[in-house]
């Protein structure tokens, strides 16, 4: 890690220029993602999911914290790490000081690479109108964080209201599990109708709305929705003729089973996904999620 005080954006940028021509940090890099975090524990969650995302997706990360204020006049503060912190990431944390923040844009675009993708991450918010956040209308994506609200589901609503294209949530990613072995479930024989569906999950986290809501969509039943006191989702039971079919995990566990009528319980590997897992897998979509935006106006009409 380097830190740097007393500095300016420009600077920033041909220092990280001069490390990757000394060939201290590797080129190549494919996207740009600005991390908006409130405090020091927003800068170690981005920092501690780097290394694994650049891993899928070699990127520059701008970590912008909020201006701060002290005794001494207006500055800009910064740390910069790379190959040797975070793999094939580069991250520049940015610390302005009385009033060096006012212009967020002004301070990271001199930091963008050119002619990639900018996503803007709100690590521990949940704006309700990404687009008009400075550092959302420069990004083709906004990724945000509803359960960081004091009302999460008030503030996915929120989000339904005002969204606009390239608008999405963190935690939808973290139901595609759920959703991949529920339509894998289907397609195993026989192949009859759902007659009506139930969730079970923690109704003050977003996840099991989602996911209720998704299962609605697609197989136009009614979804009840029963709150369980767990971090996630812990059950999703689909009903037909020939009998349920069921996805249960116990609160903090890594194994699910798998019910079907008239066979044995099946035990499958299907933990909690990573804040990093979650972040992969928003990266590589680029425009508009369709299906998340259907998703989405469906829970606001709830």
């Amino acid at each position: 890690m380097k830190k740097i005080s007393h500095t300016t954006s420009a600077r920033l940028a041909r220092r990280l220029n001069e490390l990757r021509g000394e060939g201290t940090y590797a080129l190549g890099k494919v996207l740009n993602l600005i991390a908006v975090v409130v405090d020091d524990d927003g800068v170690r969650a981005v920092v501690d999911s780097a290394l694994a995302v650049a891993e899928a997706h070699p990127l520059r990360i701008i970590v912008v914290l909020p201006d701060a204020t002290d005794d001494g006049d207006a500055r800009l503060d910064a740390e910069i790490l790379g190959n040797e912190d975070v793999g094939p990431a580069e991250v520049v944390i940015l610390r302005p000081f009385n009033g060096a923040g006012t212009s967020r844009v002004s301070l990271v675009t001199p930091l963008l690479l050119p002619d990639a993708p900018v996503f803007t991450w709100w690590v521990q918010e949940a704006p309700t109108c990404p687009t008009d956040r400075t550092l959302g209308q420069i990004a083709s994506r906004r990724i945000t964080n509803a359960n960081a609200a004091d009302n999460p589901l008030g503030a996915l609503k929120e989000l339904a209201a005002k969204r606009e294209a390239g608008d999405t949530d963190i935690n939808w990613a973290g139901i595609t599990i759920w959703r991949s072995q529920l339509a894998a479930l289907l397609n195993e024989g026989p192949h009859e109708d759902v007659e009506h569906a139930e969730v079970g999950g923690n109704t003050g986290r977003v996840g099991s709305h989602m996911l209720a809501a998704w299962l609605r969509l697609r197989l136009g039943v009614p979804v009840e929705l029963t709150h369980t006191d767990t971090p996630g989702i812990e059950y999703a039971i689909l009903h037909r003729p020939s009998g349920p079919l069921s996805i249960s995990r116990p609160s903090h566990g890594d194994i699910a089973v798998l019910g079907r009528p008239g066979r044995s319980d099946l035990q499958i590997s299907m933990p909690m996904r990573s804040l990093q897992s979650q972040l992969i897998e928003e990266l590589r979509t680029v425009g508009e999620d369709s299906e998340f935006a259907v998703v989405l106006a469906a829970i606001a009409e709830d």
